[in-house]
């Protein structure tokens, strides 16, 4: 399993320099890397996410109760994993495509790395740490930590329960959907 990101690279690497010159190829092959990281990214959390959707999650209602105690939902626990995953292959852009635009356009930056050519890696590190650290939060908050979920949209058991407080059907659950 682990082996797919090392084909992604030499597969793209292959196809690139078998379709264009050699000039264009070495332009083009710096960017192997970026679906590369998203493969590998998002396959890792899959793998180690994935026997949630087995075991499943509790639904529980708008005040944190389990709707079914005892019960858990395979369907919610598919989309915490796939949109966890997502959000681990969306992590990738600003921690490849940040440092290097920052360092190529900000002008302060690229007068620095123009007049010390020895100051790139540093630089580029730091703007790497910095596009990460910034990355990582907004790519986790783009789908909310208790996720909301129609109960339509989940197994057969959960989709008539009724809110023991007003004897009303549940209009939304919710689910953890995970780190």
């Amino acid at each position: 399993m682990f082996y797919r990101p090392i084909k992604v690279a030499y597969g793209l690497s292959t196809i690139i320099q078998r379709r264009f010159n050699p000039e264009q190829a070495q332009k083009l092959l710096r960017w192997v890397s970026f679906p590369s990281a998203v493969v590998a990214s998002s396959l890792n959390c899959y793998i180690v996410r994935s026997p949630e959707i087995q075991d499943g999650v509790p639904l529980v209602d708008a005040d944190g109760n389990d709707v079914l105690p005892g019960e858990k939902s395979h369907v919610a626990a598919a989309a915490g994993v796939y949109s966890t995953t997502a959000s681990r292959a969306i992590l990738q852009a600003p921690v490849y495509f940040v440092p290097p635009l920052l360092v190529s356009t900000f002008p302060p930056l690229r007068n620095l790395v123009a007049r010390h050519p020895h100051l790139t890696i540093p630089i580029t590190t730091y703007c790497l740490l910095v596009s990460f650290g910034l990355g990582l939060p907004a790519t986790v908050a783009i789908f909310p930590q208790q996720s909301p979920i129609k109960p339509t949209d989940v197994e057969t058991k959960f989709q008539h329960l009724r809110d023991p407080k007003n004897g009303q059907p549940y209009k939304v659950y919710y689910y953890n959907k995970g780190l």
